[in-house]
């Protein structure tokens, strides 16, 4: 590879435009030339750019610079200078030995940056996995008080079928909604909304409380509220903005923990296989209670719940929501905690036959497909993937 084309690729990959077959071919460039002095001299020279997309936080660029030195075992050798001192020349020793943890490092772009927090000196693996499994959508059944269901993916836009009180729609924008067309003498019915792995959708109840249901997981709920408490079951995962009504309390039942609010925005994660079911609050106040114990919570707590209830004060609530903005955010989070939110997007089985031990710190849009996602978890060293029909399996 001549010098030439790696500053056209390293500029490339600096502006998010590097297609991702050209950056492992980057990579193993750097793997095999690493202590090259023209390669090192064309990386320095791209670096001191300032290019650095999706790096202009200075704190960020000195996080950075300490990540690399711990990769490559030089942390101990060099001293924190002053911030105003951080560049590449003055460090030219230690960028020798790093740069090329460097582009590894740099792999995000603008739609997702991945950094990995190793125990060991990891190493990438060469290979990634081919086949291509497309993300969840949108996607649901309906399940009447009759029994009878309606697969609302490919149901038509329009008046569905009335139940009880309510008339219920699939609007323009895909949305499943129930509007109270007359309560004179109408039963109270139920109806259940189940979205399947690899699946989400938005819900606006009778009240106008608007649900963003998860993947695996569903909401169970009558057709209009008409006792002294608007109460709802969920198992997953959900997001509720719930319209306020001072005299008829909201209330969410899931896992054996219950949420009560009058009128305000918050998540409830109820996955059976999880540790803890928790709700995180991000506007107004609740009340989760479980086994005769009630906690009020404040904005910006999570309640996690299993035998007893722990609130943890300041939450990361950009990591918790990002399933709601279309993301998969991680901060120091374990490998198999991070493969069962995949296995329920992509709706694939996930197969460990390694302990991996490593905590990953990762941010990625849910709308790729799965091998661009487990292709970049790769670059980051210590785990490989590979893909079987619709199997995961995953090695060190």
């Amino acid at each position: 590879m001549d010098s030439q084309h790696l500053r056209e690729l390293l500029q490339q990959h600096l502006n998010n435009a590097l297609p991702v077959e050209d950056l492992q071919a980057l990579i193993n460039q750097l793997r095999e030339n690493g202590h090259s002095e023209e390669l090192l001299g064309v990386i320095e020279e791209a670096l001191e750019s300032g290019t650095f997309t999706g790096q202009t936080d200075k704190a960020r660029k000195d996080q950075l610079f300490q990540d690399i030195l711990r990769k490559t075992g030089k942390e101990d050798s060099v001293p924190m200078e002053e911030e105003n001192q951080l560049s590449i020349k003055r460090r030219t020793g230690i960028w020798k030995a790093a740069v090329a943890a460097m582009i590894i490092l740099l792999a995000g772009t603008a739609t997702y940056l991945i950094r990995k927090s190793i125990t060991h000196r990891g190493t990438t693996v060469n290979q990634v996995a081919k086949a291509d499994i497309l993300p969840g959508s949108n996607k649901a059944i309906l399940t009447l008080t009759d029994g009878s269901h309606i697969e609302l993916d490919s149901a038509a836009r329009g008046t569905l079928t009335q139940q009880g009180a309510a008339s219920v729609t699939k609007l323009n924008n895909g949305q499943l909604a129930y509007q109270i067309s007359n309560l004179t003498g109408a039963d109270a019915v139920y109806n259940t909304v189940t979205t399947p792995r690899g699946g989400q959708y938005q819900i606006v109840l009778p009240d106008g409380t608007k649900v963003w249901l998860n993947a695996a997981s569903s909401l169970h709920f009558p057709t209009s509220f008409t006792g002294k408490e608007r109460i709802v079951e969920v198992t997953g995962e959900a997001y509720f903005e719930v319209a306020r009504k001072e005299n008829q309390p909201f209330k969410v039942v899931a896992q054996g923990m219950e949420v009560k609010v009058l009128g305000t925005h918050f998540n409830v994660n109820a996955y059976a296989d999880e540790a803890a079911s928790s709700t995180v609050l991000l506007e107004g106040k609740v009340i989760v209670s479980h086994l005769g114990k009630k906690v009020l919570m404040s904005p910006g707590q999570q309640a996690l719940v299993n035998e007893d209830i722990r609130i943890v004060p300041h939450a990361d609530i950009e990591t918790l929501m990002a399933w709601k903005a279309g993301k998969f955010s991680y901060n120091n989070m374990g490998l198999e905690t991070i493969m069962r939110q995949i296995a329920r997007w992509y709706d694939v089985d996930i197969i460990f036959e390694d302990k991996i031990a490593d905590s990953y710190s990762m941010e990625i849009s849910r709308n790729v497909p799965l091998s661009k996602l487990l292709q970049f978890m790769e670059i980051s060293g210590g785990v490989h993937f590979v893909i079987n029909g619709r199997k995961v399996i995953v090695r060190k």
